[in-house]
């Protein structure tokens, strides 16, 4: 396994490249350590942004790939009460005046490790917040730990760290986007308890039976929708690839599924609590001073070609 350190002139494009044989992996540091390439045996299975200033753009509006923390999803208003105290988010979803996908999407993170080996390479990520970010301040590090393997796998590990004097509330989520030359024929497995109706500004207000069958063709459904799951995978097949996300968290799993209108990618975002959560407190967890969490996704992918 081999990593390179592509610069480019707008630092943000700059990134580095993790590749051996027919792997690519491309992780950009100052995009909050986001992944936004994985190409296995020239098949294309994590659809990022292109390498310009158009990419940028779709980022800004896709979130492809971005690390949610210290929320997933939303926060209705972008305000919130924690221990008494009232606390506004930045809202960067204006049409529907809500906070959107967390606090790190846009931060640049530390490459504080770097291991390779012949067909397997692990890189660490660290992002330290000293308790001024807005609507946060609490002080915290994370880290994101890439593990990439050229036999059909790779894992992101969440390592959270309370390094304040108080605790905090939080949750975690991703949110990569995965090709499709045609989504109508790809099929979608998971075994859901709950669904979360929401209202029109996509906040959860009610929990429901979920009636989807654990398997089916996705066809001319849409999704922008969250649920809770009994077993904590969920499985995505193409005519290119199969998929298999793993994704295990003591207080419960979640999955919000998107699919875009031009019906060329779906996201599957993988979350330890649901939109507004530190308002509806579904998921809802804290970290005390000094305590660290750690949440970690698998996939495993099986290419056609």
């Amino acid at each position: 396994m081999q990593i390179n350190q592509i610069t480019h002139k707008n630092k943000l494009l700059s990134h580095f490249h993790v590749h051996h044989k027919h792997l690519s992996v491309k992780i950009f540091p100052n995009l909050g350590g986001s992944i936004q390439e994985l190409v296995v045996n020239e098949t294309k299975i994590i659809d990022g942004i292109t390498i310009d200033e158009e990419g940028l753009e779709d980022y800004k509006s896709t979130y492809k790939s971005s690390v949610l923390f210290p929320f997933p999803n939303r926060i209705e208003d972008g305000t919130y009460k924690y221990k008494g105290k009232s606390y506004q988010f930045e809202i960067n979803e204006p049409p529907n005046n809500n906070a959107i996908h967390g606090l790190v999407y846009n931060k640049s993170f530390e490459m504080v490790e770097c291991q390779l080996y012949e067909e397997r390479a692990k890189v660490i990520l660290r992002y330290v917040s000293d308790g001024n970010l807005p609507g946060f301040p609490f002080p915290f590090e994370l880290d994101l730990v890439y593990r990439i393997s050229f036999r059909g796998g790779l894992s992101l590990t969440f390592i959270v760290k309370n390094t304040g004097d108080g605790t905090f509330p939080y949750g975690m989520g991703w949110h990569p986007y995965f090709y499709s030359d045609d989504l109508n024929d790809a099929t979608f497995s998971f075994s859901s308890k709950n669904f979360y109706a929401c209202n029109n500004r996509s906040i959860p207000f009610n929990a429901l039976d979920s009636e989807l069958p654990e398997e089916f063709k996705l066809e001319d459904k849409t999704f922008d929708d969250a649920f809770s799951l009994d077993n904590a995978r969920c499985d995505f097949n193409t005519d290119n690839y199969n998929l298999s996300l793993d994704f295990k968290y003591p207080e419960g799993t979640y999955l919000q599924i998107y699919t875009p209108p031009h019906r060329k990618n779906i996201a599957i975002e993988p979350m330890t609590c649901v939109a507004n959560s530190f308002n509806n407190q579904i998921g809802f967890t804290e970290l005390n001073p000094g305590d660290s969490d750690t949440w970690r996704i698998d996939l495993f992918y099986i290419t056609k070609t």
